[in-house]
């Protein structure tokens, strides 16, 4: 189907006027342009390409942008591509979200990962943002959406804004009905945006409810720094407001080691423990089941929610303010045109 670009954003602009967000203008603060982004961290013999136009090649793949070797902490040599902020967001929408999403929530999406990336600016290192899931996920060109696109150009300079400075964003696929609280988790100064809020959106999400089986050898050898006799048990610790646990604790013989949920699911594996909202962990040799709620960490902004919301004709800034109580959308320069 091809793209209604000036439907899209007009819909999406007046949204922004129209949402429970207001909307204001800060001529004052003006963002840096480009964003330089890691690509790779270990180049070995590669060496970036330049090709027509502002892009190159590397790895088999083209950029946006220039590109440079530079010398990481640890020694390794990589590869940093300083694109436009727009431009770079060109490259992490169509992963990050669905392109098929409704206008509303690509917006929305778009504003959320445009703040993520500008907060994320730290000229004390040779990179802003690593290009994987460490910070945001990053294709280049090949993994450009013509809809992803519109839904960048349509928002472009608009951030999320608390107390007239960026906002501290997160997101993650699926919240599991109540996204999480960040001090609680991750031991953050608390912020009224992401105290967490009960979310009845992502019902539909593939991950809203999951369960995992693993092999109870597979967790004991995760396992091994916290324990060293065999596992004879869990207990889950008491929950954030909406009901997360914040830790469980391991059972082996006399011995009895806390973790915090985060970390549980850091050393069995994201692909197995799907989020830190853990409701059930039971030892049934030679297995551990594991049932839980959403995907991700749960903090602040519930993709699959959103999808829903634009879904049901929520504006976009009705879905931020949803999800980011007390904070605004401004408008930045973020260079381009």
């Amino acid at each position: 189907m091809p793209i209604d670009r000036a439907g899209f954003l007009k819909a999406t602009s007046a949204a922004f006027f129209t949402g429970g967000l207001d909307v204001w203008a800060t001529p004052g603060e003006i963002a840096p342009a480009r964003m330089r982004v890691l690509i790779c961290a270990d180049r070995g013999d590669d060496v970036p390409q330049a090709a027509d136009g502002d892009m190159f090649f590397f790895a088999n793949r083209r950029y946006r942008g220039t590109p440079s070797i530079v010398t990481l902490p640890d020694g390794r040599s990589g590869v940093v591509a300083t694109v436009d902020v727009e431009n770079y967001l060109y490259g992490v929408l169509p992963i990050e979200a669905s392109p098929r999403w409704p206008p509303a929530a690509l917006a929305a999406q778009a504003i959320v990962a445009r703040t993520f990336a500008l907060a994320r600016r730290n000229f004390a290192r040779p990179y802003d943002v690593v290009g994987s899931q460490s910070d945001q996920r990053f294709g280049g060109i090949e993994a450009e959406f013509p809809g992803t696109n519109v839904a960048v150009d349509a928002t472009r300079g608009a951030v999320l804004t608390f107390a007239g400075v960026n906002a501290s964003v997160f997101y993650a696929a699926c919240c599991g009905g109540h996204t999480a609280d960040a001090a609680a988790i991750w031991g953050h100064t608390a912020l009224p945006y992401l105290r967490g809020v009960a979310d009845p959106y992502c019902a539909a999400a593939p991950d809203y409810r999951w369960q995992r089986s693993v092999p109870l050898e597979r967790v004991q050898a995760a396992l091994a720094a916290h324990v060293s006799e065999p596992i004879t048990g869990f207990a889950i610790g008491p929950g954030d407001a909406g009901g997360r646990p914040l830790s469980l604790d391991v059972l082996a013989g006399a011995q009895r080691a806390t973790l915090s949920t985060a970390e549980f699911r850091t050393v069995l594996g994201t692909d197995v423990v799907r989020s830190t909202w853990i409701r059930s962990l039971r030892l049934e040799p030679p297995q551990v089941t594991i049932e839980g709620a959403g995907r991700g960490h749960g903090v602040g902004f519930c993709q699959w929610g959103a999808n829903a919301m634009g879904a049901a004709g929520t504006p976009a800034a009705d879905i931020l303010a949803f999800y980011f109580p007390g904070t605004r959308i401004a408008m930045v320069d973020t260079g381009g045109s």
